[in-house]
């Protein structure tokens, strides 16, 4: 295909030179010779010239993908660092909140503990307090019963007692009878 071109080319350029269409002057003919340059150039040479590039493209691409391989390499490690870190700096956080929990809990506690025993120190007093008003209130019972209701009945009886000794057929009324007025007294 390329043989038909020249050829084509070569009738057309003698056909238009006939008629004086074109006139072979020294522009023409410096056009004419760079045009026969380029075309020799491109048959000879385009083979040597098309290897030369696709090497200097893959010497190029070569170089892009080694850099590219190092940058990620780099990348990667510094990912891999910082999420490390990021790791030993939550946990140290983590740490850290849960001491700073405790120390809070226990200050409170420390600040709280002396309040906490006057507590059960109140508390137990309060317990003896109930205890001892218990004991007083059955002590003061017994003794407003035995002051008064036994004297009542002592001094109504006291007449009769010797009466009621006298009748009384038990020793164990009798024995009763005068611890009541031993306690009256």
């Amino acid at each position: 295909m390329v043989e038909l071109n020249i050829i084509i080319t070569i009738f057309s350029l003698c056909f238009l030179s006939f008629f004086d269409i074109i006139i072979f002057n020294e522009e023409i003919l410096l056009t004419l010779c760079f045009l026969s340059f380029l075309f020799y150039c491109f048959n000879t040479l385009s083979d040597s010239v098309s290897s030369s590039f696709e090497s200097q493209a893959a010497k190029f691409e070569q170089d892009l993908l080694f850099s590219f391989n190092v940058s990620k390499v780099s990348l990667l490690n510094d990912f891999d660092t910082h999420s490390k870190l990021q790791s030993f700096i939550g946990q140290f956080t983590i740490l850290l909140l849960s001491l700073s929990a405790f120390l809070a809990k226990a200050l409170l506690f420390v600040e709280q503990a002396p309040l906490f025993t006057f507590y059960l120190t109140c508390l137990s007093k309060v317990n003896e307090l109930a205890l001892v008003n218990g004991s007083f209130v059955k002590s003061f019972q017994k003794a407003c019963v035995v002051k008064l209701l036994y004297s009542l009945i002592l001094k109504k009886s006291t007449n009769d007692v010797k009466t009621y000794i006298a009748g009384s057929t038990s020793i164990k009324s009798f024995n009763i009878l005068t611890e009541l007025k031993n306690l009256s007294i």
